[in-house]
């Protein structure tokens, strides 16, 4: 076994401690990119409205509180960018005069529609959503029940 003196130990010793360093400088950074490769997602969320719920609405009568019913039947759909693939199936919360939706999304670019039944349509969708990690994309969705 060799004995190391002077400059030689010093010289080891300087590469041993600087090759640690290096190293552990590499694995930690390997490891925040494995982290977020994993990837933070992103959310795409907003509010919805139905409308009319009723033949005549008058401008200075006061709105109708929809039904839970009328925001829980109604389903959103989010497809990957070619529109073919779902991805996720939305529901929509009650709340008051609108309702809410949120999904988590790992970033990419989608397609926001809504499972279409009966007459009337949703404004704005179909839509391209593109969604970032961290961040969250805002979609207001409009139903338009057909009622006249």
């Amino acid at each position: 076994m060799p004995i190391f003196y002077g400059a030689d130990f010093n010289l080891m010793k300087a590469s041993t401690v600087i090759l640690f360093v290096a190293l552990t400088a590499s694995a930690a950074m390997c490891f925040g990119c494995i982290s977020n490769a994993d990837g933070e997602k992103g959310t795409l969320s907003g509010n919805v409205t139905v409308g009319p719920l009723t033949p005549v609405e008058r401008v200075d009568a006061t709105p109708i509180l929809p039904a839970p019913e009328v925001f829980t039947s109604r389903h959103l759909i989010v497809y990957e960018a070619d529109g073919m693939a779902k991805v996720a199936d939305v529901g929509i919360v009650p709340a008051g005069y609108y309702g809410t939706y949120s999904v988590s999304l790992a970033p990419g670019t989608y397609v926001l529609d809504y499972v279409h039944q009966g007459i009337g349509r949703a404004s704005p969708l179909p839509m391209k959503v593109t969604i970032e990690a961290g961040k969250t994309t805002i979609v207001d969705v409009d139903f338009d029940t057909g009622i006249r």
